[in-house]
C-alpha cells in the first residue's frame, strides 16, 4: 500500500514539471454506496454491532446499493502523460441491508453517514480522451444519524477507475472506492462506493 501511494505521488511530481495547464472548477455527481458486511444472519443484535461490540465475522456479504449525491471543488494540473488532481467533496453515503426471514423482510441495518473527502488522484492518459485513475482518499466524518460511541471519524480509502475527457476540459470519472478502515472498530464493516463524477472547469 505504501509503495502504491509513493508511486502515485512520484507520477504526480513528474508530470507537474511537464505540465501544460492548471485548471480549477466544481464537481457534482452520483455516489452509489454499499459496504462489505459480516454475516448479519449470525449477528442477530445489529445495534450491538453498531456499538462496536463483539462481532461474529461469518461469510462477508454486501449491503444494498443506495444512490445518493456528492459535490465539491477540484484543482487539476494537466500534463503530457496525465493529470494530477485534488478534490474536496461533500459525500453522502448510506449503509442499508434487509434480511428476508421466511415471508418477512426485516430492516437489519440502516446507517447514514456524511463525509468530507480529500481525493488525491492521478489520471494516466491511455488514449486522447480516455484515462486510467488511481488515488487515495483521506475522509473525515462530519455527521451521522445514530448515537454511536465507537464510530471512526476518519476513513482511509483507495480509488481506481477510468474517465473521459471532453474537448472543453470537462471530465467524467467512473471509479470504484474501497474503505481500508472499519467504519466502527471491530465491526468488519467497510465502505464500498461507485462514484460517478462530473468535473467542470471554471477557467
Amino acid at each position: 500500500m505504501k509503495k502504491l501511494i509513493f508511486f502515485s505521488f512520484f507520477l504526480i511530481i513528474l508530470d507537474v514539471h511537464a505540465q501544460k495547464s492548471f485548471r480549477y472548477g466544481i464537481t457534482a455527481g452520483l455516489n452509489i454506496s454499499s459496504a462489505i458486511l459480516p454475516d448479519l444472519a449470525i449477528n442477530t443484535n445489529i445495534n450491538s454491532i453498531l456499538e462496536g461490540n463483539k462481532v461474529v465475522k461469518g461469510t462477508p456479504q454486501l449491503a444494498d446499493l443506495v444512490a445518493l449525491y456528492k459535490a465539491g471543488i477540484f484543482l487539476r494540473y494537466d500534463g503530457k502523460i496525465g493529470t494530477a488532481k485534488f478534490n474536496i467533496n461533500y459525500t453522502n453515503t448510506e449503509i442499508k441491508k434487509k434480511l428476508n426471514l421466511n415471508i418477512f423482510s426485516v430492516k437489519a441495518l440502516d446507517l447514514q453517514l456524511k463525509y468530507l473527502d480529500f481525493d488525491l488522484t492521478y489520471n494516466l492518459n491511455l488514449f486522447k480522451n480516455f484515462y486510467f485513475s488511481l488515488g487515495y482518499i483521506p475522509s473525515l466524518l462530519i455527521s451521522h444519524d445514530k448515537n454511536l460511541s465507537k464510530i471512526n471519524t476518519f476513513d482511509s480509502r483507495i480509488l481506481s477507475g477510468f474517465g473521459l475527457r471532453m474537448n472543453n476540459g470537462t471530465t467524467l470519472d467512473f471509479n470504484a472506492v474501497l474503505g481500508i478502515k472499519e467504519i466502527i472498530e471491530g465491526s468488519y464493516i467497510h465502505h464500498l462506493m461507485i462514484p460517478i463524477t462530473l468535473n467542470i472547469p471554471l477557467n
